[in-house]
């Protein structure tokens, strides 16, 4: 079952069995292979992800054809989600697609609304047998706010939600630190799956410390996109296309290998047999 078809059983491994797994933004063919070759060579799970606007370059139907052809080339669980999905019809179209696992973004809305809508995303994720991740807070610079123990776990509680994304120090695009505290006091709250966004910039003694704390999915986008910039930038001289896809792949491969190593690859390759049944 090297392609995953139900998020919520590669969730639970992670949590039970204290890894996280990196979750790569992605959107060619190019950067897909690159993460799933690398998650080969690990022998570890990932999740590939795509933003709403990597639907516009590779559309839902066609990510998962592409996830699913490049998966059944390794042992190594491959997870498809949807990163930061609007609304509860961006979550269906993905579902339907073939999608394991949906994020629902309430940034910007009130609680109570962040619990409703939420609470129709995982009533039809759970009944296609996928998973569900909301958050309730920005990552971006100048807009992040910091999570509560208490809404968090009503997001657990009352939203359905199988995992929540914590507003705790990081965020997108930035170098940053980790509240660990204001972690940790969550963690002790809910008991559940916690997920971070941002993670490019978080350094490996942060991201040890919250696997420590139940954290289970950690999301890489700007290393994966400053690194094909380089490329491209320094493509100049090259061949041909073919020569700058080749570096491309490779130097993502690379990228992507040493963010499955910082989090703890020993540990996910050993309980990978958990993740296949």
């Amino acid at each position: 079952m090297p392609y995953v078809e139900d998020g919520r059983e590669l969730i639970r491994v992670a949590f039970e069995h204290g890894f996280a797994l990196p979750a790569f933004n992605v959107c060619s063919a190019e950067m897909v292979r690159a993460c799933v070759e690398a998650a080969d060579e690990a022998q570890a799970p990932i999740i590939v992800q795509t933003y709403p606007t990597d639907l516009e370059q590779v559309p839902a139907d066609v990510m998962v054809a592409l996830v699913r052809a490049l998966a059944a080339r390794t042992d190594a669980p491959i997870l498809l989600h949807l990163d930061h999905g609007r609304d509860f019809a961006m979550a269906l179209q993905c579902l339907r697609a073939g999608y394991g696992s949906v994020m629902f973004d309430g940034a910007g809305r009130q609680l109570d609304e962040v619990i409703e809508q939420t609470s129709r995303v995982a009533e039809a994720a759970h009944a296609m047998g996928a998973a569900v991740e909301v958050a309730a807070e920005s990552f971006n610079h100048g807009s992040s706010t910091s999570s509560r123990p208490e809404e968090v776990a009503r997001l657990f509680l009352e939203a359905g939600a199988d995992m929540v994304a914590v507003s705790v120090g990081s965020e997108h695009g930035r170098a940053s630190a980790l509240d660990l505290g204001r972690l940790r006091s969550i963690a002790e709250r809910v008991h559940r799956p916690l997920v971070l966004h941002g993670g490019s910039g978080i350094s490996d003694p942060d991201v040890e410390q919250a696997i420590a704390s139940g954290v289970v999915k950690v999301n890489i986008g700007t290393a994966l996109y400053r690194t094909l910039r380089a490329v491209w930038e320094g493509s100049a001289e090259a061949a041909n296309h073919r020569v700058v896809y080749a570096t491309a792949r490779e130097r993502l491969r690379e990228v992507a290998l040493g963010r499955i190593r910082a989090m703890t690859a020993e540990r996910s390759r050993s309980n990978c047999s958990d993740a296949r049944r």
